[in-house]
């Protein structure tokens, strides 16, 4: 007989969507910040298109930290899809302690790096930011008062 109930299984749930929004949110915002710094980046360093240069991981803000994310995320997707068919009856009663530990150290791996990248802190600090443009490292209109004096 099984130990894990339908609470559990509606708790996990609960917990899997969370961690989800919470991946997707900051990968959305680590990228916008990752593509204001690497499109800085080339142009300080003369990088074009066509170039065979690129700008190393390590001089992107949250470079790794976006990669380790979505690295973890697809365990979630995989989570949620055993843990609807645990509450759906779909996994055998003999599996169902195992299938639901295998959905759980998933939902803990991504829990676990969400906290490492300091996801919620990106995020609040994005949501804060007043003005998006100076969140994501691009240059206020004044920088280019020059140009518009030619």
């Amino acid at each position: 007989m099984s130990d894990v109930t339908t609470q559990d299984i509606d708790d996990a749930l609960e917990r899997a969507q969370a961690l989800k929004e919470t991946a997707e949110e900051f990968i959305d915002i680590a990228d916008g910040i990752n593509n204001a710094a690497r499109i800085r980046l080339e142009d300080e360093r003369g990088i074009d298109i066509d170039s065979t240069r690129t700008i190393p991981l390590d001089d992107i803000p949250l470079g790794e930290e976006a990669l380790r994310v979505k690295d973890d995320t697809p365990g979630v997707d995989t989570a949620i899809q055993t843990l609807e068919d645990l509450a759906e009856g779909k996994i055998p009663a003999a599996e169902v302690n195992e299938k639901f530990q295998e959905a759980t150290e998933d939902l803990d791996t991504l829990d676990s790096t969400l906290q490492d990248v300091g996801a919620e802190e990106v995020i609040k600090a994005s949501q804060s930011s007043e003005n998006d443009n100076d969140f994501y490292g691009d240059q206020d209109d004044e920088t280019y008062d020059d140009e518009e004096d030619d």
